[in-house]
């Protein structure tokens, strides 16, 4: 019985002993893990400051965002409403400019038409100097004609209201009439034309003496006296190529982009005219579906290139010569 009470005495012993050993063991190990935890709470409670500031940011920006939205349309009803009362304002001026074209134009055909009749008759009836009068009046009855066809056309381009009669045309037939039409009297030109016979174009006649009259009378306008203008035309592919080259003053690279604009004017009005003939011209070859173009160096004259429906006839005779 003494033998087992010693030997629980030292078991006894011995498991303190062991507990103690464990324990001085495992603080050391223990100490890491502790500031871990501390690093660890530090951490989170950084974050969450962190994640509540920017959750206060990003509140503030939606508030902004939202702010910024209403602003946004309110400035497109505003915006709206300024294009609303713009095209009713220029449907109005269209309106009246096709009016007042119109009007005008009936009286200045018969003022036109006396006049080129009396210049008509044979030489001796009309003193030379009466005549001379008579030729500036017929000029600028013309200039003011081309104007209000061109206000006319523009008319009716803005309310939708071209209507084409595509025919063959004979280009070899018209192309002197275009001539004469526009050619400055008060200047010399050299005048190339270079224009195979038979040459077919599929084209609503009224529209293509109108393209024409437009880009003679910028040819014109811009050549000096002495200086030459050269119409050019032939087949390529399923359409007509044409060229106007002039030898004039030519345009400046950076206003290229903008000649065919509506009242866009290179020398800012310098030379007269309205600003419309280069888009009027614009409008009418694409509505035919082609495509108008220019090439131009300043100081050095200008070519505009522009392609037209070739005619049946003239893709039929292509056809045989291939």
């Amino acid at each position: 019985m003494s033998r087992f009470k010693s030997f629980s005495r030292f078991r006894v012993n011995w498991t303190h002993k062991f507990i103690g050993g464990l324990t001085r063991a495992f603080n050391p190990m223990t100490l890491p893990l502790k500031e871990s935890r501390s690093d660890l709470e530090r951490k989170l409670e950084e974050r969450t400051h962190q994640l509540e500031a920017n959750m206060v940011e990003l509140d503030r920006t939606r508030t902004s965002a939202l702010k910024m939205l209403g602003e946004l349309q309110d400035a497109r009803r505003e915006l709206e409403m300024v294009n609303r009362q713009l095209k009713e304002t220029d449907e109005t001026n269209m309106k009246f400019i096709g009016i007042a074209s119109h009007e005008l134009k009936t009286p200045l055909t018969a003022i036109k038409a006396n006049i080129d009749f009396i210049l008509s008759e044979k030489e001796g009836k009309i003193p030379e100097n009466l005549k001379s009068y008579l030729i500036t009046i017929q000029r600028n009855t013309n200039r003011i004609q081309m104007r209000m066809d061109q206000m006319l056309d523009l008319s009716r381009m803005k309310s939708n209201r071209l209507l084409f009669n595509r025919e063959p045309i004979l280009l070899s037939e018209v192309m002197g009439g275009y001539i004469s039409e526009v050619t400055p009297v008060e200047k010399h030109l050299s005048i190339q034309v270079g224009i195979p016979q038979g040459l077919l174009i599929y084209a609503d006649k009224n529209a293509l003496h109108d393209i024409f009259i437009n880009l003679l009378s910028n040819a014109f306008k811009f050549t000096a006296d002495g200086g030459q203008v050269s119409i050019l035309a032939g087949p390529k592919d399923q359409s007509v190529l044409l060229e106007i080259k002039d030898t004039g003053m030519g345009i400046p690279e950076d206003k290229l982009q903008m000649i065919f604009d509506e009242f866009y004017q290179v020398e800012g009005g310098k030379y007269g005219g309205t600003g419309l003939g280069l888009a009027i011209a614009k409008r009418l070859v694409e509505e035919h579906g082609g495509n108008i173009w220019v090439e131009s160096q300043s100081g050095k004259g200008s070519t505009f290139y522009f392609t037209l429906p070739l005619s049946a006839e003239n893709q039929d005779e292509k056809l045989n010569r291939s």
